[in-house]
């Protein structure tokens, strides 16, 4: 039988599969399904029957609606149905199983309920930001006005009182107006518009790690993961810097200030099946950096990309915020999480079809 007719299913993010209606021996899946970890590491499948894909119980469960489905012509949904996998690994999803008499062929649809989930979130992070990001930008704009009033009074005062005590403390108030000053700026300065161009992923890596002052921590310990299969990214290679090296100079000072044996890691892998502001992509370059610092307080976790908010005593809480303006430029998604008493932020940059075929790896 000529499968190429099925191809057209790689193009979506539910799960297919195609058996033979006679004995449930997969004919075809779709990359989607393959991403979902269907077949494990094996890369043939053909002949295989879908019940030695899964355990035991779910095995007998799915023959079961397979052959009701076959008996009746029809096709069967199951809503959070529970798969365990081979490998051990357990899901909840919809599933739809079709026969189709004519071609005596049975489909299997399944959607992932943990990727919608996933889809929601996405999408319900990114307008909070977004509102969040647009409320501190009006009320930087508030407070800039106010600032040069403040400024100016501090510095006729200083001609008048020319005491020690008087010019020690109008000149804190300079300072410190100047201070939140740049602040504000920066929150209002619009981002220059980027130059989008193919550039080398794994060099910008090594240019942050110079840039961020790591390489010169004689304590810290750096550990690079970087796969070599990912092909260049099309962006704005020097503003794709800036926001890594945000990123990496807050995981250096959590690190170095507080761990006894500082470590920083790089890594660089490809991943699939993600979604960003509700949209899920295929393919997409994922940069991880982790530090083994004591992690982000829970009483902010929630608002870490936020302007304003810091985890750090003297911090401007400007850098995270950037760097997240930075990567929804490039299309992508920035988020953080901590696992093995690591802090790990990763960035997903989304790759196009047309990047893996013609542009060559980093």
């Amino acid at each position: 039988m000529d499968y190429s007719e099925f191809k057209a299913f790689d193009n979506l993010n539910t799960e297919i599969i195609i058996l033979d209606g006679d004995d449930f021996k997969l004919l075809w899946i779709n990359d989607a399904a393959k991403a979902a970890n269907w077949i494990g590491d094996s890369s043939k499948f053909e002949d295989k029957s879908i019940s030695s894909l899964l355990n035991e119980e779910t095995g007998l469960q799915i023959n079961e609606i397979l052959q009701k489905t076959r008996e009746n012509s029809g096709s069967v949904t199951r809503r959070d149905f529970e798969i365990v996998h081979q490998s051990g690994t357990m899901r909840s999803v919809d599933l739809t199983i079709t026969f189709a008499e004519k071609k005596n062929l049975i489909f299997i649809e399944a959607v992932s309920i943990d990727n919608l989930n996933k889809i929601i979130d996405s999408t319900r992070s990114f307008s909070t930001q977004k509102i969040a990001a647009g409320l501190a930008r009006t009320l930087a704009h508030e407070v800039k006005n106010p600032l040069s009033g403040i400024k100016g009074s501090a510095q006729i005062l200083k001609s008048k009182y020319v005491d020690d005590f008087s010019k020690k403390f109008l000149k804190i108030i300079e300072e410190e107006t100047d201070r939140l000053n740049e602040i504000v700026t920066r929150i209002l300065t619009p981002a220059k518009k980027p130059t989008f161009e193919y550039f080398n992923l794994h060099e910008s890596l090594q240019r942050v790690l110079a840039l961020s002052n790591a390489e010169s921590q004689e304590n810290l310990s750096i550990d690079r993961d970087y796969d070599p299969s990912i092909p260049e990214i099309y962006g704005d290679k020097n503003l794709f810097i800036q926001a890594l090296i945000n990123i990496t100079q807050n995981a250096v000072h959590a690190c170095t200030n507080f761990a006894e044996n500082p470590r920083l890691g790089i890594q660089t892998k490809i991943s699939y099946r993600q979604p960003i502001n509700g949209t899920v992509h295929s393919t997409l370059a994922e940069i991880i950096v982790k530090d083994n610092g004591p992690g982000i307080s829970p009483e902010i976790k929630d608002q870490i990309f936020f302007p304003m908010i810091s985890g750090k005593e003297n911090g401007s809480g400007i850098g995270l915020s950037i760097s997240q303006d930075i990567v929804r430029i490039h299309g992508g998604a920035i988020s953080f999480d901590r696992k093995d008493d690591q802090t790990m932020f990763s960035i997903l940059i989304p790759i196009s079809s047309s990047n893996i075929n013609g542009v060559k790896s980093a």
